[in-house]
């Protein structure tokens, strides 16, 4: 289970993450997505977000804990972040 300092931290770089939406989705569409070849900008940012939250979430969790996270903690990470889908759903189609 997650202290409130992780779920914390996890809010904090969700933050972080849909921040950054805009300019991800410039960058996609000044040329990555061609370069990449991407179907779905929607799903490909969907995605990108989620392993960017995913990603600096058990970084940071392991840095401070100086171990993986187990089962439990990374279904619960999981399970925070995609409750939070919506706001990242919605900067992702927010027009910019």
């Amino acid at each position: 289970m997650l202290d409130t300092q992780m779920r914390g931290i996890l809010d904090k770089i969700i933050d972080q993450v849909i921040f950054s939406i805009p300019l991800r989705l410039y960058s996609l569409r000044k040329g990555e997505a061609k370069e990449l070849q991407v179907r779905n900008e929607e799903d490909y940012m969907l995605g990108f977000a989620h392993g960017a939250i995913m990603g600096g979430f058990i970084t940071t969790f392991s840095a401070i804990h100086r171990r993986p996270t187990n089962y439990e903690e990374d279904q619960e990470a999981r399970r925070l972040a995609l409750n939070r889908s919506p706001e990242i759903r919605e900067a992702i189609l927010k027009p910019g």
